[in-house]
């Protein structure tokens, strides 16, 4: 993939001028970003939402939360107060306890008189044997086209619980993976992700699409991350995507996970590592998701660019303490079904007898085969292994050294991998020979609908009829099941079908000005972020503009003579963009954003 570096144009001009079509609704402030909620338990629930202030200068933000087991927001039943700042990028997550079991909850935030849209959430199950309805989505590139998967969830209202399996965003430039220019669809920042402010300023547009925020809205997601969230390929110690002139991996790594952490609703469940996602979530006695990273937590260097041999008896694709941690919930889990939620896909798929794609499980076949003989040696039964990453939709069996294809004896559990929401597929229906393949498509943009109740697992494919427009039309492709105790996949004559309720529904992103009657203004000029504040060499500025024009930002010192000043054409919507601070001397200033109509201004301080 092309690399752009970062400091070539500072002397002369700002990076990052491309257009963007996500814009802020002004309905929607000071919570542009909608509201979200995660890793559901019996008991407890993350909600989730950011705050924008209205000057950025203000360096924290207080407000109140509620939660209520009504839409209306009339039976509220717990209440708390929140403070954030630019530490944690004015997110804000509350781990609510005190819940009831199987229970919808609906949620809202307040600051300085205004509410948030109203969540909806529900909690896991208790201790009894429970069904349960998961959407399963992976690989969510925007400039590839529109998020019609998302859209397409949110029609259906009988999912409990949406597992995402990895690449929420992606790292590239713009243009530097498969954009689609049927949508004109554009992230920001325009270069490659490689600050803390970068993956801010990425999620922060992601979270700008309506029906990626509709999703939140609705149903609580329990994420994990692959690579995409730090680049490309990655490993403990470094990716595919990530050269010198990038700066120091473990800084990006870092910087990656942080923003996750910050910007998704995920539980940090280790003291001593706040950015750890293996973790466990039960549903009742008959589901355990035992969530993985076999990407970041000591993955060793794919095979390739090192000269180790594949075969390697001592390659790592998980730390050894991950690992402990997994042989123990598989081990003891009370749960009917254990569930093995990760990224890469495990199935020994070979082309022309060569293993497929080493930065999966085939690159790591020793770790493979001990969780393989794991199972096996203590008679664990009901493994479901759940894959997202490769954009295409398979159904596998994992097969043993005697495994049989006609009858699925030798299978020691069975795997779903889901497809892309837009990222694009291959060619594998040109995959032969691999008889514990049951099914495979490539191409398809889609998601999965995994129904989970005692006697069987059911995963339903369904793809969506294009990513070119919004639509939520989609269909279903395929649907496979795994029976209890048989460890091997049968295919099923009909998905399970939706459920049409429509109770527990709440509207769109509805917001005070809109109860209210009154017709919101869009702010022409809104800065969500200035980072980093002090600034040393540069410092990155995320903002929205409503109307097309001409914009000119200006660094001014505070006797008011102006330092610098950059003019550039700009069509409506986000963008972000980095100035060299790096030749002015330590001192407070003043940054303004002039458009044809309007002002804002943030005060700059620069520390080298």
């Amino acid at each position: 993939m092309k690399k752009i570096t970062l400091f070539l144009a500072f002397m002369t001009f700002a990076l990052g001028f491309s257009q963007s079509n996500l814009t802020l609704d002004p309905c929607l402030k000071p919570f542009y970003h909608g509201i979200a909620s995660g890793d559901p338990l019996k008991d407890r629930v993350i909600i989730w939402t950011r705050v924008t202030p209205d000057d950025i200068s203000i360096v924290t933000i207080s407000g109140t939360w509620k939660i209520a087991t009504d839409n209306q927001m009339n039976n509220v039943i717990s209440t708390g107060s929140f403070t954030t700042d630019t530490s944690k990028d004015f997110t804000v997550k509350i781990d609510v306890t005190g819940l009831q079991a199987q229970t919808y909850y609906y949620y809202q935030f307040h600051t300085n008189g205004l509410g948030s849209p109203i969540g909806r959430t529900k909690t896991a199950p208790g201790d009894t044997t429970t069904n349960a309805r998961f959407g399963v989505v992976s690989c969510a590139n925007l400039e590839a086209g529109f998020f019609n998967v998302y859209k397409a969830m949110n029609v259906r209202n009988d999912i409990d619980a949406v597992l995402c399996l990895g690449d929420y965003i992606y790292e590239y430039e713009t243009g530097g993976y498969e954009p689609n220019t049927a949508t004109q669809r554009f992230w920001q920042p325009a270069t490659e992700t490689i600050t803390l402010a970068d993956y801010r300023a990425r999620y922060s547009v992601y979270h700008l699409d309506p029906d990626l925020r509709r999703n939140h809205q609705l149903y609580p997601w329990i994420p994990i991350w692959d690579d995409h969230e730090s680049a490309n390929d990655s490993w403990k110690d470094g990716a595919e995507n990530h050269n010198t002139g990038e700066g120091n991996w473990q800084t990006r790594k870092n910087d990656g996970k942080q923003a996750y952490f910050e910007w998704l609703p995920i539980r940090q469940t280790n003291p001593t590592d706040p950015y750890q996602i293996y973790r466990e979530i039960t549903y009742g006695k008959t589901i355990d998701l035992i969530m993985l990273d076999t990407r970041l937590d000591d993955r060793e260097e794919q095979i390739g660019t090192t000269g180790t041999s594949v075969n390697s008896p001592t390659r790592k694709m998980i730390s050894d303490a991950q690992k402990t941690w997994m042989n123990d919930k598989l081990l003891n889990t009370t749960s009917k079904w254990k569930f093995l939620v990760q990224q890469v896909m495990m199935a020994p798929v070979r082309v022309f007898g060569t293993p497929m794609n080493e930065d999966q499980w085939n690159g790591y076949p020793a770790e493979r085969d001990n969780l393989s003989n794991f199972i096996v040696n203590n008679n664990i039964n009901n493994f479901v292994v759940l894959t997202g990453d490769i954009h295409t939709s398979w159904a596998n069996d994992l097969p043993k050294s005697n495994y049989v294809s006609s009858t699925g004896a030798g299978s020691w559990g069975v795997e779903f991998v889901t497809p892309s929401v837009t990222s694009p597929g291959g060619p594998v229906e040109l995959i032969f020979g691999n008889s514990f393949v049951k099914y495979k498509e490539g191409s398809k943009k889609g998601f999965i609908i995994l129904d989970v109740t005692s006697p069987k697992v059911q995963a339903d494919w369904y793809y969506v009829n294009t990513i070119n427009t919004s639509s939520s039309t989609h269909q279903v492709g395929a649907s496979w099941y795994v029976l209890d105790t048989e460890n091997h996949l049968r295919q099923a004559t009909n998905p399970i079908l939706a459920s049409t309720a429509i109770t527990n529904v709440i509207q769109p992103d509805l917001c005070f000005t809109q109860i209210l009657n009154t017709n919101p203004i869009a702010e022409e000029i809104k800065i969500l972020s200035l980072y980093p504040n002090p600034s040393d060499a540069f410092f990155t500025i995320h903002y929205n503009i409503n109307q097309s024009g001409t914009v000119h930002l200006k660094i001014i010192d505070l006797t008011g003579k102006e330092l610098k000043n950059f003019t550039t054409s700009k069509h409506s919507g986000i963008w972000t963009e980095r100035y060299p601070t790096d030749d002015l001397p330590n001192g407070t200033y003043i940054v303004t954003i002039t458009s044809d109509n309007s002002i804002t201004t943030q005060k700059l301080i620069i520390s080298h």
